[in-house]
């Protein structure tokens, strides 16, 4: 979830090209609510990694009962960098970052850890190989 003092910058978890997006008009209830995420307004971007082993992952970009606004200039195909500005949900608003579960990857997040955009990593692989850098400013849930 994003408080109203939280920064709304979305950044790119690590460098990746956009697959699809799919923007899924719905509610505008508490993002603070669990069924926001299944039924609050939300821009799916699907996205895989730019190198390989070309791991695929998900972002959601969530609107609240505030702001009510989602903003992603993403295209399929386009390629960001690791830490790139690829968008912004205005005010009470939350995103999620879905990885995909493997043998190699080690989350390093804690339930509850407040995380920094482009500097707080949220998961390995390969031990310390690969990092995968949280984009939102955002708290870590189950």
């Amino acid at each position: 979830f994003l408080s109203i003092f939280s920064v709304h910058l979305n950044r790119s978890p690590t460098a990746a090209r956009v697959i699809e997006l799919r923007y899924h008009p719905g509610e505008f209830r508490s993002a603070t609510r669990p069924e926001s995420s299944l039924r609050n307004e939300s821009m799916w971007i699907g996205m895989e990694e730019d190198a390989p082993p070309y791991r695929r992952f998900v972002l959601r970009q969530i609107s609240g009962a505030i702001a009510r606004r989602i903003v992603c200039a993403l295209r399929p195909g386009e390629v960001v960098a690791q830490g790139e500005k690829i968008g912004m949900i205005k005010l009470g608003s939350r995103t999620e970052l879905i990885l995909p579960k493997t043998e190699d990857m080690q989350l390093e997040l804690a339930i509850g850890q407040r995380v920094k955009a482009g500097q707080t990593i949220v998961a390995r692989w390969n031990g310390n190989a690969d990092a995968c850098r949280v984009g939102p400013s955002v708290s870590a849930e189950r």
